[in-house]
């Protein structure tokens, strides 16, 4: 039994080594020696993609939300992002945030997939009960917390200067006081390189 599951781990450490030297390879074979490629930097905006289902007005974990951000990736595998981002959850609940960290992309001719990992701060609302239409509701709830987002998505170059991003999904998490609001955002938008 160890020797099988010995046998296992090695067979799992050296697929990873391989995908890992693979994207090593992929990420330095970008830059041809005397043509070194300048670093990319870019701003970008995203608006929301209504995934939202036509039931459960409260509490359904779909939202539509909007991110405005830019990003510098040189030439290799890793670079760094930082984005603002409004999400709300079919008015019942709210939240607005600012985020940094790392951005892992790879390009593939016109292609961009990317895949970010990002932490900052959010402030978050929501009503402890649904709103109900043409009845003041109560005064919500509010608190600021820390966040974490991990999203993923593909970019295509259109032009020099632009490209169309075609799809982005996103996962986050703000710890506040009484309660974590646990928003999955779904957006497409556009991204204008400046350099």
């Amino acid at each position: 039994m160890t020797a099988h599951l010995f046998g296992s781990r090695s067979l799992l450490c050296a697929a990873l080594l391989y995908l890992l030297a693979g994207a090593g390879y992929r990420a330095a074979a970008q830059i041809i020696p005397g043509l070194k490629a300048a670093p990319n930097l870019s701003a970008y905006i995203t608006v929301p993609v209504n995934v939202t289902p036509p039931y459960r007005y409260f509490g359904t974990p779909a939202v539509s939300g909007y991110s405005l951000g830019g990003y510098l990736q040189p030439p290799h595998f890793v670079g760094a992002e930082i984005r603002g981002q409004i999400q709300r959850r079919l008015n019942a609940e709210h939240q607005e945030s600012v985020q940094a960290g790392p951005r892992f992309a790879m390009r593939f001719g016109r292609f961009v997939p990317y895949v970010d990992v990002l932490g900052g701060a959010g402030n978050g609302w929501r009503y402890s009960e649904p709103p109900v239409i043409g009845v003041k509701p109560a005064k919500p709830m509010e608190g600021l917390g820390a966040e974490w987002t991990i999203l993923g998505g593909m970019d295509i170059k259109l032009a020099r200067h632009l490209s169309f991003r075609a799809g982005e999904i996103a996962y986050s998490k703000i710890y506040l006081k009484d309660w974590n609001l646990t928003p999955l955002n779904i957006t497409a938008g556009v991204v204008y390189r400046i350099q």
